[in-house]
């Protein structure tokens, strides 16, 4: 998609990347590149461009340290910046992230995965701008309601709000709120029914806030670096990024208390997972007694007319027996006892097929079973 508009200062100090970057994304943009973070510096000052582009590997000051200086400045501080660097380990996004960068590229890298990488920023961006927006508009409501709440009743109003949570987003949502009240920072990653969702004030999938949870959450339960503390359990990973470490007292309680704010929004979710299990196996049951009501009805359709078409056949053979007996002359004390055997014999064959009649019975059995099993399970839970 074309967007002149649209304007990227590029900072990469190797002349062959730098070619390679401008001719990619000129196709799109406006690109402008420069080989120091200096020179980036010194233009953003009478030219603020929409996003920044920063190498991590810079001769002089490097990309953490020119996104740094950016942040700094109130004219830039609200331009997202990519990194491009060829690392990816948790100190690189660790440093990214504190550095207040939106996202970060690895090379080598195709043109494509650049250009979507710009979009899903570009995109996030708008929608940051609403919820900012949204902030805004609420925040004299929301320092009144939770001007005077303590951490304790917020985490008691938290444990009340889970009751009400349907649905992961909700749960996500409450989770935020609590930590908002809090006057904490951090993200929320939900891991359900194999899908990942990541939540923050930021808006949903930030790049690097799901970096970073990708790397912590695969570390203890309870993890704590520096200002940042990682909560981890089997559906969700609580990350705070503003802990306040300088005082300790206070800092041993939130601990404690997003604590149980993680291990209970875990607990709901797998309480909803479970649910919505329990909705597919009766799904399930319906299905199958359907079907077997079916099948039932069908097979003694078909059974009975088996029946029926048996005996037929039964009496046209005895009558051509019969017929038979008269041409070969036969007394009837001779034609009684062949007669007698040839009715005996085709009844008992019938017989030792005849398994229809149990095998019905059988099925209509289970289907009453099944049917017992169904209206067993309480409204809410089918």
């Amino acid at each position: 998609m074309m967007d002149a508009n649209y304007k990227i200062s590029v900072v990469e100090d190797d002349a062959t990347t730098r070619l390679l970057i401008k001719s990619i994304l000129s196709k799109c943009y406006s690109v402008e590149v420069f080989e120091t973070g200096e020179d980036c510096i010194d233009h953003a000052k009478h030219a603020c461009p929409d996003l920044f582009m920063l190498d991590v590997g810079l001769t002089g000051i490097n990309g953490y340290e020119v996104c740094r200086a950016l942040k700094a400045n109130p004219a830039t501080a609200s331009v997202p910046a990519i990194f491009v660097s060829g690392h990816d380990n948790l100190d690189d996004v660790l440093n990214g992230y504190d550095a207040g960068g939106e996202d970060y590229i690895l090379k080598p890298f195709e043109a494509f995965d650049l250009i979507n990488k710009i979009e899903n920023v570009r995109r996030i961006e708008r929608e940051r701008q609403a919820l900012l927006e949204q902030a805004r508009a609420s925040e004299e409501l929301v320092s009144l309601l939770l001007g005077n709440n303590d951490e304790n009743t917020i985490l008691i109003k938290f444990l009340r709000s889970l009751n009400e949570c349907d649905d992961f987003k909700s749960v996500a949502d409450a989770l935020l709120s609590a930590v908002d009240a809090l006057h904490l920072e951090g993200a929320v990653q939900i891991r359900l029914q194999n899908r990942e969702h990541t939540y923050s004030k930021s808006g949903e999938n930030w790049p690097m806030e799901v970096s970073v949870i990708n790397h912590v959450r695969t570390l203890d339960r309870i993890f704590q670096f520096k200002q940042r503390a990682a909560y981890n359990f089997e559906c969700i990973t609580l990350l705070i990024t503003n802990m306040p470490i300088d005082n300790a007292e206070q800092c041993g309680r939130l601990r404690d208390s997003l604590a149980i704010m993680a291990e209970s929004a875990n607990a709901r979710l797998l309480a909803q997972q479970s649910v919505s299990e329990k909705n597919t196996m009766q799904g399930h049951i319906q299905v199958l007694l359907n079907t077997l009501s079916q099948t039932v009805q069908r097979y003694g359709k078909r059974y009975d007319q088996a029946r029926y078409e048996g005996a037929e056949c039964t009496q046209v053979f005895l009558d051509e027996l019969l017929r038979s007996f008269a041409h070969l002359g036969m007394s009837d004390q001779q034609e009684a006892p062949l007669l007698a055997m040839a009715r005996s014999q085709c009844n008992h064959l019938i017989d030792l097929y005849d398994i229809a009649g149990d095998t019905q019975a059988t099925l209509t059995q289970l289907s009453r079973e099944l049917e017992d099993i169904l209206s067993a399970t309480p409204p809410d839970q089918r």
